[in-house]
């Protein structure tokens, strides 16, 4: 399922991409966006961009700004070469204090490195032609959840200027790639099964596919056993693995340990009914609201052909462990709130480390050493 990444060069793709059916609507908000994309990321930009960047004509003022707002790192590779470093506010030095872009209003957006010119749009070109907006982005939540209907997707023509790998995809691998990626996508919006069960039926279809990749789909049983809910065994793997972003992941670490001090606070299973009931009461569309972001990224992550695992078996591993994750967070951080926007300012908080980290590959490492990784386990363990 990897890919070979041989050479980067800039190519300008004007085709017709495959879109989640929201992502005509979305523009960006602006000064009105409550957590601004520029502000406490570690955002890397390729070789070639670092040196257009320090190659461009512009005045004193703002050289001194780029020069400061990109740092070349230890290691670099030619793909993720420089970041962009932060001023004492957590602030690119190039964000003006009306929110925008001080590059981009001198220089126009055809001088933006491509995160900056793009985000949170997440344009992919290898196995298909598909573009959509991360949930990384408050924008991108709020137009998921202004309606009830499944994510459905379309054809929309679109241009993108960006840096391309030379990359091998055998017709084979694109063939199943747009077979599966179909049937994930409409097992999780079958509304007829609870998400939970969607989830664990994608399993099956994964661990099946392994075995034997050219295997009929319509040959394989779907059906799903009762698992028992063990929510303090679930909440106890939740609570250890939360420990390792507590220590290592600046972007929600406080998040981890406000969740962490919630269930501190009295019996685990207690203080989980509480927030469960709160929460429900609160949004009663939850499921949906968990159902729409799931879909939404895992078509931007390009699942279940990512290049972090050995099989499409541990890619489930790791759906497992964002969904349970994102879950571990929203009932106790949640609790006592009502409001929509301090719900789309969690996730959006948290898709910024599994949208745009190696999450996948942490999750998967941090549930093998709690000892979930066998299908029944897995199936318990995200009863949340």
């Amino acid at each position: 399922m990897a890919i070979k990444n041989n050479l980067i060069k800039t190519e300008t793709f004007k085709e017709q991409f495959l879109v989640p059916s929201y992502y005509k609507n979305f523009s960006c908000k602006g000064t009105q966006c409550r957590n601004t994309c520029c502000s406490g990321w570690k955002v890397t930009i390729p070789m070639n961009e670092y040196f257009t960047l320090h190659g461009l004509s512009c005045n004193k003022s703002l050289r001194e700004k780029i020069d400061r707002a990109f740092r070349p790192l230890h290691n670099p590779s030619p793909e993720r070469y420089a970041e962009i470093t932060h001023n004492h506010k957590g602030n690119c030095p190039l964000l003006l204090d009306n929110g925008y872009c001080e590059l981009h209003a001198k220089c126009t957006e055809e001088v933006l490195p491509s995160v900056c010119r793009y985000y949170p749009r997440g344009p992919k070109f290898d196995y298909a032609f598909e573009s959509s907006c991360t949930n990384s982005c408050e924008k991108t939540l709020e137009l998921l959840f202004e309606e009830e209907v499944p994510i459905s997707f379309e054809k929309k023509e679109l241009t993108f200027k960006l840096n391309k790998t030379s990359n091998s995809v055998s017709n084979d691998d694109r063939a199943l790639y747009h077979t599966l990626r179909e049937t994930c996508f409409r097992i999780l919006s079958d509304r007829t099964h609870k998400l939970t069960d969607r989830i664990m039926m994608i399993g099956k279809l994964l661990s099946q596919l392994d075995k034997d990749k050219s295997l009929p789909i319509t040959s394989i049983d779907f059906s799903i056993p009762l698992f028992e809910i063990n929510i303090n065994q679930s909440l106890i793997a939740l609570i250890n693995a939360s420990e390792w972003f507590i220590e290592n992941s600046p972007s929600i670490s406080l998040l981890c340990m406000e969740a962490k001090q919630y269930y501190s606070i009295g019996e685990l299973e207690s203080q989980y009914k509480l927030a469960l009931s709160h929460f429900e009461s609160a949004f009663p569309t939850h499921e949906i609201m968990f159902e729409k972001m799931l879909v939404n990224s895992l078509f931007f992550r390009q699942f279940p052909f990512q290049d972090f695992s050995a099989n499409f078996y541990e890619e489930f591993i790791s759906l497992c462990g964002m969904y349970a994750f994102t879950r571990y967070l929203s009932l106790p951080i949640m609790f006592g709130k009502h409001q929509l926007e301090s719900f789309i300012d969690l996730m959006s908080k948290a898709y910024r480390v599994i949208s745009h980290t190696r999450f996948e590959r942490t999750i998967l490492a941090l549930l093998k050493s709690e000892e979930i990784r066998e299908y029944d386990s897995l199936g318990v363990f995200i009863q949340l």
